[in-house]
């Protein structure tokens, strides 16, 4: 009875120690396997950034990424650059900026978060050369084997300052700024064709010396851009794209509010032409006007006049409640950027390109 007490325990002690070696050489080929995998990842990483800066030097563009790494073993795979630069002297824009920090986690296949340390120098035709510089800026993106799924930026803390020969001179201040790009399906309003694009901006203020007289100002957008994604992956001009067929816009909403409480919102579908405008209907809320039009005066005084006299057409639909004077539901017409009440034309819009 002793002996096969005995032989029993050896054969379960057996059986443990052959278990413990399984999982032992289990955890030994996963551990080589994700090795494997993050390197042969960085391999393919490095690649494809080098076959990207090669395809933007046969355009004539220079980009850099200085003091390159991948790194993030074994559970992330990100780039980590100390500064990177874009130049691009047929068109004239620069762009170069400070670390770059990016990573995909293995568990969560194709999305990849990344932060940026300011400042920004951007130089573009037209513009004086600007200093952006910001407290946080953090971006993500997740893609699949469709394409780009959605792609965000939040940001706050920012400053945006004119370049003068390596002085900042401040132009504005912003507190945060969220913006945020998905497929249509994703939000459940479009195709998979289709963007949305929304932006919101809090606390935006443009410098006005200290005098105080120019009022913070609050933006949102959201709209929906039919074919807009398949537009933006396709790899061609987006301006040619618009000049050859048009494009449709679903305005969902654009709200303006300044610190006074003037407040406009804007909502209703639009029609982009091959010749650059905009026609559709527009439907308006406003509240206290009047607080529109002083803040646009108060970047640009010419404008009193010309809104001035837009709101005074707008009086015989406002109502007043609790002393505020407020615009429920008027329909705006666009015909080729002109807008029109009815068959008064208020204004005339630039053209989009």
């Amino acid at each position: 009875m002793k002996e096969n007490k005995a032989e029993t325990k050896m054969v379960r002690t057996g059986i443990l120690a052959g278990k413990v070696w399984l999982l032992a050489a289990v955890i030994v080929i996963l551990a080589a396997g994700l090795c494997g995998a993050w390197f042969y990842g960085a391999n393919r990483l490095e690649q494809e950034i080098a076959s990207l800066k090669q395809r933007l030097s046969n355009e004539g563009v220079a980009a850099g990424c200085e003091g390159q790494e991948i790194r993030g073993f074994p559970f992330r795979l990100g780039v980590f650059c100390k500064a990177f630069f874009y130049a691009d002297p047929v068109n004239g824009v620069t762009v170069s900026g400070n670390a770059i920090r990016s990573a995909a986690q293995f568990y969560r296949p194709g999305h990849v978060v990344g932060e940026t340390d300011g400042p920004l120098k951007v130089s573009v035709p037209g513009l004086v050369p600007l200093l952006i510089d910001w407290e946080k800026l953090r971006s993500s993106m997740r893609v699949s084997m469709s394409g780009l799924r959605r792609s965000s930026l939040v940001t706050e803390g920012v400053r945006v300052s004119a370049d003068d020969l390596g002085l900042a001179d401040l132009l504005g201040t912003i507190d945060a700024v969220q913006l945020h790009v998905l497929a249509g399906d994703e939000s459940g309003s479009g195709t998979p064709k289709d963007l949305v694009a929304s932006a919101d901006i809090d606390g935006w203020r443009i410098d006005d010396g200290g005098l105080g007289q120019i009022k913070p100002l609050d933006l949102a957008l959201l709209l929906d851009v039919r074919d807009g994604l398949a537009m933006a992956m396709s790899g061609e001009d987006p301006l040619l794209i618009l000049r050859s067929r048009g494009g449709e816009i679903r305005l969902a909403e654009l709200e303006i509010s300044t610190g006074d409480g003037g407040r406009l919102k804007a909502r209703g579908p639009l029609q982009l032409g091959r010749n650059g405008k905009l026609s559709g209907e527009v439907e308006l809320d406003l509240d206290d006007p009047q607080k529109l039009v002083e803040y646009a005066a108060s970047i640009f005084p010419p404008a009193r006049d010309v809104l001035g006299d837009v709101v005074s057409y707008l009086d015989a639909f406002a109502s007043n409640t609790a002393g505020r004077t407020k615009i429920r539901g008027l329909k705006l017409t666009l015909r080729d950027n002109k807008v029109l009440l009815g068959f008064i034309e208020l204004a005339e819009l630039p053209r989009l390109y």
